[in-house]
């Protein structure tokens, strides 16, 4: 199974492609933009995974995005209310952006993977991923184990900060989480 991964519009996106158990390419967008930490939809990153592999993206039988955004979406809506009237010019900096595009990133998603393929037609093969599930997976799937413990620390990912996965052949599963705040 082809799969081709998307890291964007936070920071450091990027792009990979694998195909079964193997990692075939991966990079960062800001290797071909010169901008660091770029955030922007990786269409160079893509473009150079899918060429390195050989692959049209009509070819590619899933395309993960890291994250959901509307449980990232719902978890700043509470946290802004949590946090009223402190957070309302934050909320209101945040908001358009999440209304306009974010809101809706399988649609953009979408549209901008048509742009690497004509031929690419199929929205149902755009899939999300729990963010720490997708950092647990880097660390888990490449390793040489066939069984681990997987722990995660991050800033915070929908709601997570820090998960705890046990990754056993091909299969990881979150056991526990420690949630915002």
């Amino acid at each position: 199974m082809k799969i081709l991964g998307i890291s964007a519009f936070y920071h450091d996106s990027a792009a990979a492609v694998i195909d079964g158990d193997n990692i075939i390419a991966a990079a960062q967008e800001e290797r071909f933009t010169r901008k660091k930490h770029d955030s922007t939809y990786p269409f160079n990153a893509i473009e150079f995974v899918l060429d390195f592999a050989k692959i049209k993206l009509s070819e590619v039988d899933q395309i993960i995005f890291f994250e959901k955004p509307f449980l990232k979406f719902e978890r700043l809506l509470e946290t802004y209310v949590a946090f009223a009237p402190r957070g309302f010019k934050s909320f209101c900096m945040a908001m358009p952006i999440w209304l306009k595009d974010k809101l809706f990133q399988k649609k953009m998603l979408f549209n901008e993977l048509k742009r690497h393929d004509n031929n690419f037609n199929d929205n149902k093969k755009i899939f999300f991923s729990d963010h720490h599930l997708s950092h647990a997976a880097s660390a888990f799937f490449p390793s040489p184990f066939e069984e681990a413990v997987v722990l995660t620390a991050d800033g915070v990912g929908e709601w997570a900060t820090t998960t705890l996965a046990v990754g056993r052949n091909n299969k990881l599963e979150i056991k526990q989480s420690i949630f915002l705040p």
